[in-house]
């Protein structure tokens, strides 16, 4: 299988998970190509596209968005799937509305008539002392509101990037596949217990 990543990276968490990513897939013997937005990848001729990118802003960092905006008609032909790096990867109620964890995936997906197959959070890093003054306020309020301060702290963990990457692989094979211009009718009565059953009888 070819596969592109795309990604963006502010202070280099992502760029490591896109990188292990690529090692891992690779591993199991994928064609990857690693692009970094900047270089203006196009989506084209390629089995599976993965989106990878920081959270700012309640949402996947804008540089991504725009790639995504450049090249929305080529990615309805092709299956998708996404990481996204964050320090708030739980999600909270605040006044009634839902803030952080996964919803910061939200504008990422509804960018799409078939949207990525599968997506997930995984964990960031923060060092104040590596900040542009700008990201530091903004982070400062961010954590008052969390009822904490700015401090350095990693959630980081290899093991997210092999649990996504063997989850891509496996619902590219089980539903994913269709999930592109075309096809996705193929996948609507997918039957996700069912193929549980399925795994478990095999498994014995």
């Amino acid at each position: 299988m070819r596969i592109l990543i795309v990604y963006t990276t502010r202070y280099g968490t992502t760029e490591k998970a896109v990188g292990l990513a690529k090692k891992l897939f690779e591993e199991r013997n994928h064609e990857v190509e690693v692009a970094h937005v900047e270089e203006h990848p196009s989506p084209v001729n390629y089995d599976l596209v993965v989106m990878a990118a920081p959270v700012y802003r309640d949402g996947p960092h804008w540089d991504l968005m725009g790639w995504v905006e450049k090249h929305r008609e080529e990615l309805e032909d092709v299956p998708k799937a996404f990481f996204l790096v964050a320090m708030h990867l739980a999600g909270s109620v605040f006044m009634g509305k839902l803030h952080g964890g996964i919803a910061y995936a939200q504008p990422l997906i509804e960018a799409f008539e078939v949207p990525p197959f599968y997506g997930t959070l995984i964990g960031g890093e923060v060092n104040p002392d590596k900040l542009s003054e700008e990201d530091r306020r903004k982070m400062v309020r961010f954590y008052a509101v969390l009822g904490e301060k700015l401090e350095k702290k990693s959630l980081f963990n290899e093991k997210d990037v092999e649990a996504f990457v063997r989850r891509v692989l496996l619902y590219y094979d089980w539903f994913g596949k269709h999930f592109k211009r075309g096809e996705v009718e193929k996948a609507k009565n997918f039957d996700f217990m069912e193929k549980v059953r399925e795994l478990e009888r095999a498994m014995g």
